[in-house]
């Protein structure tokens, strides 16, 4: 569970999200139980006894199927917005 893992994971979970996608299906992430707070962690626990081997980390869970209906594209800010000037 170090920074690059962490990153790894984000970058695969963008790529497989972009495949279903492309398959016309819809992902939705399910990380309220991999967080790490009090609250959470009996089901932290949980999901990590599921899905993780010891010394392991679960970096993201999703669920994967048909939607109703099509998600719309994220919202984006414009070139515009990240620009400065100086």
């Amino acid at each position: 569970n170090d920074r690059l893992t962490q990153l790894q994971a984000g970058r695969a979970y963008v790529r497989l999200q972009l495949a279903a996608t492309a398959q016309g299906l819809s992902m939705h992430p399910l990380s309220q139980a991999l967080q790490e707070y009090p609250e959470q962690a009996a089901h932290y626990q949980a999901a990590h006894q599921l899905m993780a081997g010891a010394g392991q980390t679960v970096q993201m869970w999703t669920r994967l199927g048909y939607a109703s209906e099509a998600g719309g594209p994220a919202p984006r800010r414009g070139l515009q917005a990240h620009l400065t000037r100086t």
